[in-house]
């Protein structure tokens, strides 16, 4: 479900070994398919926002007969009379779902966010309890399920995507920032699935046999995308265009027939395109107006579906982030909800609408998306606004964690009272809760200092997280001479078997960002200087948080007289990867004026690295 409780963030996404628990809880679609009676793709036939109420009309048999009985479901979440956003965003007529039918229960998934509902006496299902750990199962477009799933019932392999839980996540602060919503940043990794898979996602997660590899597509995935972008099926066609919008330079060879569906005759097909377009070459005049004058559409819908895709854009999006904000104001709200997600997905690069955005945390409709909105954007939203304060006073459980965690991503002195909240609440936390305390305080940074008492009586089942967080609360050395004092979780635990370290360390260095700039510059240059040695491979990540700087440190090195400054350089800016993408000229020119074939494989190595 779109708005997810900060407590679901049940450790499978982040701390494996601490919640077997939670992930034998999680079943592998297999499962799932076992357990339905019967499985139809289903069509939104009509929805009431004031009645809950949502008519689904079957289109196509998956497993058993086709029954053409409208179903109908009241989404009324237990115990109101609210409507999920998840269950508001996608119930247009017209919208597909796959609907997993057993005898007291159905689950509908729609796509990016499942729903369950049960049984009652009348001929009307009801909503039921949150089923949160079924993204672990499957995440991702609703034709790639349906064809997955007739691969599966016909004994065949299918290539399908799932919210990331291998042995890779390790260290995922993706969930405890709500972001299971939030399509294009919350990570999914590619599995093998059939119908004798393991009935638990724990018994696949990092198993070779079924694990493909991280992200939604590969290379390998280009023909199936081109061919379903030529297909007649208009929703095929827009998932296949946001799809190769995920493999970014490597879909180069789709741009032809994706600029070609600029003129497409479906506004989202045109939409996605023109957003994968922008993620391919971050710069496309004509996919900017089709996105623009789809913003200012006179259909709500329209403008909907172009809001969500401009969401996707990445730093193609900016010369529509002003339309975008003027969306905040629609009169939809619908409409104004997909404008604050798509603006959650932009995050620091939307920050000039951060202002539009705080009115909408009045309303309690949109208080939720418009406080995720917020932290997503960070440090650039600064000062907290008064209101995210009100609501960490409300004792509205929702609205206290949705205010947190936006005070933690924004930060400053006026986020203090996040940090007054944690330090009462944490001595008695529920692990969950804890775990998610420890993840905002690491954010928070410095701000945070007169909570690290309180961080070193509590205790976090984590080998590495609480060490991790008091290096975040400081950032007084670099992270991994932290991470080699306590060696608990680092280069392999004979009880645990693996290391801890690495991939915490490297979230959150992904996660801290730009707040971590200072150590930044202060890494590039030692490297140039050559005062610092041992770096692990993870650690020249650091340089990503000030990458423009960094590179313009490091790129001069390469023409350097001496071979051991060229080869410092070299290393660093290839361990940054995509991040050094500028100095790529500069790599190249000198891996052509190499001196010797072993500096110039190295340069080489660094070109693919920061290319890829």
């Amino acid at each position: 479900m779109r708005v997810l409780k900060p407590l679901f963030v049940l450790t499978a996404l982040c701390l494996a070994f601490q919640a077997r628990a939670y992930v034998d809880l999680a079943p592998t679609l297999a499962k799932i398919i076992s357990d339905s009676q019967s499985i139809q793709l289903i069509e939104v036939a009509q929805f009431d926002l004031q009645k809950h109420s949502l008519s689904l009309k079957p289109v196509r048999a998956l497993k058993g007969a086709l029954d053409k009985t409208v179903i109908q479901h009241d989404v009324a979440a237990p115990g109101g009379t609210s409507v999920p956003p998840a269950i508001q965003q996608w119930a247009e007529p017209g919208a597909r779902g796959v609907l997993f039918n057993s005898r007291a229960t159905q689950l509908v998934c729609l796509g990016e966010g499942w729903y369950a509902v049960r049984s009652t006496n009348s001929m009307t299902w009801k909503l039921g309890s949150d089923r949160t750990e079924l993204p672990l199962a499957y995440y991702g477009s609703v034709s790639r399920l349906v064809e997955g799933i007739a691969r599966m019932l016909a004994g065949q392999d299918a290539i399908l995507t799932t919210v990331q839980h291998g042995v890779d996540d390790a260290a995922s602060f993706d969930v405890a920032l709500n972001r299971a919503g939030m399509p294009g940043l919350i990570r999914v990794q590619r599995i093998r699935a059939n119908m004798g898979m393991p009935a638990s996602v724990m018994s696949v997660s990092a198993n070779p046999a079924y694990l493909i590899g991280k992200g939604r597509v590969g290379e390998e995935d280009l023909p199936t995308l081109l061919a379903q972008l030529k297909g007649g099926d208009p929703t095929e066609r827009a998932e296949a265009a946001e799809e190769l919008g995920e493999l970014g330079r490597k879909a180069n060879s789709a741009e032809q027939l994706m600029t070609e569906l600029l003129r497409d005759m479906s506004p989202r097909v045109r939409f996605f395109s023109a957003s994968a377009l922008l993620r391919i070459n971050g710069k496309n005049a004509a996919a900017v107006e089709v996105l623009a004058t789809g913003l200012t559409d006179g259909e709500a819908t329209v403008r909907r579906d172009a809001a969500q895709a401009t969401g996707r854009c990445g730093e193609g999006a900016a010369p529509l982030i002003d339309k975008l904000g003027l969306l905040l104001k629609d009169g939809s709200e619908a409409t104004r909800v997909s404008a604050l997600q798509a603006i959650e997905l932009l995050g620091a690069l939307a920050a000039s609408v951060a202002p539009a955005v705080v009115p909408l945390l009045d309303n309690t409709n949109t208080c939720i998306e418009a406080a995720d909105a917020l932290g997503r954007i960070g440090p650039r939203a600064r000062p907290v606004p008064k209101r995210l304060v009100e609501m960490l006073r409300s004792g509205d459980s929702a609205m206290q964690w949705a205010s947190l965690r936006a005070m933690a991503q924004i930060g400053g002195k006026e986020a203090h009272p996040a940090v007054d909240f944690i330090v009462v609440r944490l001595p008695s936390a529920t692990d969950i809760e804890g775990y998610n305390m420890m993840i905002y305080l690491a954010l928070l940074g410095p701000d945070a200092a007169d909570a690290i008492a309180v961080t070193q009586t509590r205790v976090i089942r984590h080998p590495v997280i609480p060490t991790a967080t008091r290096w975040a609360m400081t950032t007084n050395c670099y992270p991994w001479q932290m991470a080699s004092t306590s060696r608990t979780g680092a280069g392999g635990n004979a009880r645990l078997g693996r290391d801890y370290s690495t991939p915490m360390y490297e979230a959150y260095i992904r996660e801290l960002g730009e707040r971590l700039r200072p150590l930044a510059l202060r890494l590039a240059q030692e490297i140039r200087d050559g005062k610092v040695t041992d770096i692990p491979v993870w650690g020249y990540r650091l340089l990503n948080c000030a990458p423009e700087e960094s590179v313009n440190k490091l790129t001069p090195c390469l023409s350097d007289s001496n071979i051991v400054m060229r080869e410092r350089a070299a290393v660093a800016l290839g361990y940054m990867g995509e991040s050094a993408y500028a100095a790529r000229d500069q790599v190249a020119r000198a891996a052509q004026q190499a001196p010797t074939e072993q500096e110039r494989h190295l340069l080489e190595w660094c070109l693919r690295e920061i290319t890829q």
